[in-house]
């Protein structure tokens, strides 16, 4: 079994942003005793029906995430909160929501998380290609960040010969990250998160990894995933993400338009300093195979 990490102030919390502590013993018993009287809910309105042995908390206590298995639960609906902060206190939530929600999460007695399905396997990419795309990262820093897959190899041939201080692995699947927990190394902090919605300081992420195809969200949502990572990343930081060439790009857009107004800024206006950290996209055919072709879109340099 894995050793647990001190978790205090590497995350925030996705709802507000701000850093997010560990709580202490006295307040998991408070905690625990408010869940007892029925006084926590999940974010969309499910009661807590579990005693929660560890977790993290924004400082003023209004969000709660509780950690299970060495997995932090950080996307918004695993959120902990009073009553009136639900994604809707004003409507009744039925017993159907309810069930599949705790079913989903595995929360509560007979709620067995499944081995993943053929649905969750991630798409192959090959050996000799993750180690090309593998030289774009940096070498070292703080933050190492490898994001949905079910092949362990893969991350061990990005994070080979590299020196980081936190590596992270997130994914939004449950059953795929626990299927992953045993098989990463022991100093990998495991994060249940979403892609809109990063449970990372601004500027924190120095290398991220993201073998989740970024089209197979629609705009908004890729729109918002291409917002968060440039947030996250730090200013020299390296991101790769992959897509399928067969389905409709727009985060890529976003990128050239930001490279447009960044080299505008650049004439018009040097003394303005415009952030846009090294987003690598590359194309992956339908078939599970790369394209030849070479990166889609790719930031300028500094």
């Amino acid at each position: 079994m894995k050793e647990r990490i001190d978790m205090e102030g590497l995350m925030v919390c996705p709802f507000t942003k701000k850093p997010l502590r560990q709580m202490k013993e006295k307040e998991l018993v408070s905690l625990n005793a408010q869940i007892e009287q029925g006084d926590l809910f999940f974010y969309p309105g499910a009661p807590v029906n579990i005693e929660i042995s560890a977790a993290l908390v924004t400082a003023n206590q209004t969000y709660v995430y509780p950690i299970i298995d060495n997995i932090s639960y950080l996307q918004r609906q695993t959120a902990i909160v009073a009553k009136n902060r639900t994604a809707n206190h004003l409507r009744r939530v039925s017993k159907e929501e309810i069930d599949q929600f705790y079913k989903t999460y595995g929360f509560g007695e007979g709620n067995t998380i499944q081995k993943p399905s053929k649905e969750l396997k991630s798409n192959p990419i090959s050996e000799e290609k993750i180690t090309q795309l593998a030289r774009l990262l940096p070498k070292g820093g703080e933050y190492f960040m490898s994001v949905v897959t079910h092949d362990v190899d893969s991350i061990h041939n990005l994070t080979y010969g590299r020196s980081f201080k936190y590596y992270f692995h997130m994914d939004f699947s449950l059953p795929r990250l626990l299927a992953m927990k045993n098989e990463l190394p022991s100093e990998t902090i495991l994060v249940l998160g979403d892609v809109d919605h990063l449970p990372f300081d601004d500027d924190s992420v120095e290398a991220l990894f993201s073998f989740d195809y970024i089209n197979n969200y629609n705009k908004e949502v890729q729109g918002l995933a291409y917002e968060e990572l440039k947030r996250c990343l730090k200013p020299d930081g390296v991101s790769i993400m992959l897509y399928d060439n067969s389905k409709p790009m727009h985060a890529s857009n976003q990128l050239k338009a930001d490279q447009r107004s960044k080299k505008a800024l650049g004439v018009l206006a040097p003394w303005k300093k415009v952030k846009l950290p090294n987003i690598f996209f590359y194309p992956i055919k339908e078939d599970g195979e790369h394209q030849s072709m070479g990166f889609f879109s790719q930031s300028i340099a500094w």
